[in-house]
């Protein structure tokens, strides 16, 4: 049982938890016939707790959401990637408003204000990814007993529709002039070393649809032209500065092997016997003159923009559209889902038919034409009621 009693200057309550650890918690306030309510109450609430054997100690209640951030962060098995992606997101955005706060003093009304100003900064994925920071420490509090949890009926923003149409894509025709216009026919830069380096890289992703991080992870090793196959399952993050990682897993852990269209293969063997020449077999594929990594954004610039404005494409090409564009044409090519879903690397066909709805609506009428001449050729004909009551009149 826990006492309460008066010393020097403020109320004592003293217990023993049910490790028969004795505590004491101590509240300011003058000497009085009775103890305060806020005494009391709170001797009430531990022998109700010891009791039941749900007993959270003052300091566990009062801990700040820093310490349990702290503590939720070291048990977290993400890639290093992500890793360094969410200190960025709780350094700037989830720390700085939620660090010194008590975890037994977090609302859900307090959440939701938080929710609606990080809308007024960013967009809804990068809300999410901060709800998703907050929320990993809230609810191992809430698993221990120290709190109620505030993240109920969280109002989080609407994520845009990935779903893409043709309009976002290029066709087959297209590829090529793109793919064309990588090379710079200007006499001061047809001589560079780097003009066209890429062409074989841009070809491959518009055609293979790779993450660009798949792809600068692509070794010598992982072609295999007598099989015309390719593995990718290596990955090389380098979009974060001079942050380089290489992680042997791809974002879905696992690798996948390819089959690859002829005339890809042969541009790929083409830029190894341009570029790669002398390289072995746990060579990167695609490097620039200096043996690095081709950064993302340079890349985009240097590359990606300036063959956009070369060949006038109505689309403005990123490596995602080049993803894009090549689940497009494995529709158009009469690819199952399941076969895109595998090529792409998507963990489930649900999120390949999410993205791709539109790219399908082809195949599916397509489809439905193939059934329709099947079953005319297939069914027997019914009689019609009509034709057969005048066969019988004029008999």
């Amino acid at each position: 049982m826990a006492s309460i009693g008066y010393r020097r200057g403020g109320w004592e309550l003293r217990y023993r938890d049910d490790q028969y650890v004795q505590h004491v918690e101590r509240f300011p306030a003058p000497p009085t016939k009775r103890p305060p309510e806020q005494v009391l109450d709170r001797k009430a609430e531990v022998e109700r707790q010891l009791r039941r054997g749900s007993y959270i100690s003052r300091a566990e209640r009062d801990v700040t959401f820093g310490v349990y951030y702290a503590k939720w962060l070291s048990t977290r098995q993400i890639s290093s990637a992500r890793a360094y992606t969410d200190a960025q997101r709780a350094a700037n955005h989830v720390l700085p408003h939620w660090k010194d706060r008590s975890l037994s003093s977090i609302r859900p009304s307090d959440v939701d204000d938080w929710i609606a100003l990080l809308a007024t900064k960013m967009g809804p994925y990068s809300v999410r990814h901060c709800y998703t920071l907050f929320r990993g420490p809230i609810r191992r509090a809430v698993k221990d007993g120290i709190m109620t949890d505030p993240c109920i009926d969280v109002p989080l923003p609407k994520k845009p529709d990935i779903r893409k149409s043709f309009d976002d894509v290029l066709t087959a025709t297209q590829v090529d002039a793109f793919v064309a216009a990588i090379v710079d026919a200007d006499p001061a830069y047809a001589a560079l070393k780097t003009n066209g380096r890429y062409r074989a890289m841009v070809f491959a992703g518009a055609w293979l649809g790779p993450r660009w991080n798949e792809m600068l992870g692509l070794r010598r090793r992982d072609l295999n032209p007598l099989r015309h196959e390719l593995t990718f399952g290596r990955i090389v993050v380098n979009q974060n500065g001079s942050h380089l990682y290489e992680e042997r897993n791809s974002k879905t852990e696992d690798h996948r092997t390819i089959p690859v269209p002829e005339d890809v293969m042969t541009v790929l063997i083409e830029h190894l016997d341009t570029h790669c020449a002398g390289s072995g077999p746990d060579d990167f594929l695609f490097l620039t003159t200096n043996g690095t990594h081709p950064h993302r954004g340079s890349f985009r610039r240097d590359v990606l923009t300036a063959a956009t404005r070369r060949s006038k494409m109505p689309v403005k090409v990123s490596w995602l559209t080049l993803r894009h564009t090549a689940a497009s044409l494995m529709f158009d090519a009469g690819l199952s889902l399941f076969e895109v879903q595998q090529r792409l690397g998507h963990k489930s066909p649900i999120m390949t038919a999410e993205v791709y709805t539109h790219l399908m609506r082809e195949r599916f009428d397509e489809g439905r034409t193939r059934l329709e001449t099947y079953m005319r050729e297939r069914r027997t004909a019914p009689e019609v009621p009509g034709e057969q009551q005048e066969t019988s009149g004029q008999a």
